[in-house]
C-alpha cells in the first residue's frame, strides 16, 4: 500500500512538472556572440529554441523533467551537439525560471547556457 501510493505520488509530482512546462513560451539571453536573445518553446516533450529578431530556429532538443533537473538531448540545430545528454536544474518563481547547469558533455549547449534567467511570455 505505501509503495503504490509513493509511487503514484511521484507519478503526480512528475507530470505536474512537464505540465508546467508544457506549452509555454521564455526569453532570455544565451552566453553567445555578446549575449543574444532567445525565446524557448516548450511543447509536451520538446523544447524549440528561437531567435526572435530572425525568427531563426536555433536548436530543438528533447526535454525530460524530474524534481527540479531538466534533461535536454539535441534533436536538430545548430550546435556541435551530438545525442549527449544534459542536465540543467531549474527554478520557476513567478514569472522567473532560472536554469543552472549540473552536468553536459556538450560544451556549445553548456556555454551557451550555463547559468540562465528567463522570462515567462504570455
Amino acid at each position: 500500500m505505501k509503495k503504490t501510493f509513493a509511487l503514484l505520488l511521484v507519478t503526480f509530482i512528475t507530470f505536474n512538472l512537464r505540465a508546467q512546462l508544457s506549452d509555454t513560451k521564455w526569453t532570455g539571453k544565451l552566453n553567445i556572440e555578446g549575449g543574444m536573445d532567445v525565446v524557448f518553446r516548450f511543447s509536451n516533450d520538446t523544447l524549440e529554441v528561437s531567435n526572435p529578431a530572425s525568427g531563426e530556429s536555433i536548436e530543438t532538443m528533447k526535454y525530460t523533467t524530474t524534481d527540479s533537473v531538466m534533461t535536454l538531448e539535441k534533436l536538430y540545430g545548430n550546435s556541435q551537439c551530438d545525442t549527449s545528454l544534459g542536465q540543467y536544474k531549474y527554478v520557476i518563481s513567478g514569472n522567473q525560471m532560472t536554469l543552472s547547469l549540473i552536468s553536459d558533455n556538450c560544451a556549445d549547449r553548456s556555454g551557451a547556457i550555463g547559468t540562465m534567467k528567463l522570462e515567462k511570455k504570455e
